[in-house]
């Protein structure tokens, strides 16, 4: 590895460093001895990715943010763990449920064809028309699971984890 890549890979591990940090002042973590969940419970849906976990200072730790006020993790997070999980760091899920973002929810088309023999005015008129009623939502992730917004949440990680293959609903094809 030559001296500027493994300063790169430095400036990289510090600013990750950096933003844990920032990330556990504003957020409350709890160890596993301070959850509601048995230890086996606990073991379990760590081993099963049902769960967020951690590492701060060497100590596994569960944000609180995933419970609800029963303690447990909230059905619609819960629901797509394991696909998160297995795609996603623990400390990327965090950072990713509270990073807002705009995810297209309906789409509006336009014929190709229509769009061949009309002026550059035209098209930019039908272009504006489509993205007027075009549907899109913008939130932090982390407010639909409070909401229990699951088809919202549901279409938030597809836009995550697969954005270029993601199937967006259809509303109308413009004219």
């Amino acid at each position: 590895m030559n001296v500027i890549h493994m300063n790169h890979m430095n400036a990289l591990r510090r600013k990750l460093s950096k933003k844990k940090r920032k990330f556990t002042a504003g957020h409350d973590f709890k160890s596993a001895d301070e959850l509601t969940l048995s230890r086996e419970e606990l073991s379990d849906a760590v081993e099963l990715n049902k769960i967020i976990s951690v590492k701060i200072d060497s100590q596994l730790m569960f944000p609180t943010f995933q419970f609800d006020e029963e303690g447990k993790v909230y059905e619609v997070l819960q629901a797509h763990l394991p696909r998160l999980l297995a795609a996603r760091s623990g400390w990327d899920i965090c950072f990713w449920l509270f990073t807002e973002q705009t995810v297209v929810m309906r789409d509006v088309k336009t014929d190709a064809k229509q769009l061949e023999d009309i002026s550059l005015a035209e098209v930019l008129r039908i272009g504006a028309i489509a993205d007027e009623l075009t549907e899109t939502c913008t939130a932090r992730p982390i407010e639909l699971v409070a909401k229990a917004d699951s088809e919202t949440f549901a279409a938030f990680i597809e836009d995550l984890l697969a954005p270029d293959s993601r199937k967006i609903p259809v509303l109308e094809t413009l004219k």
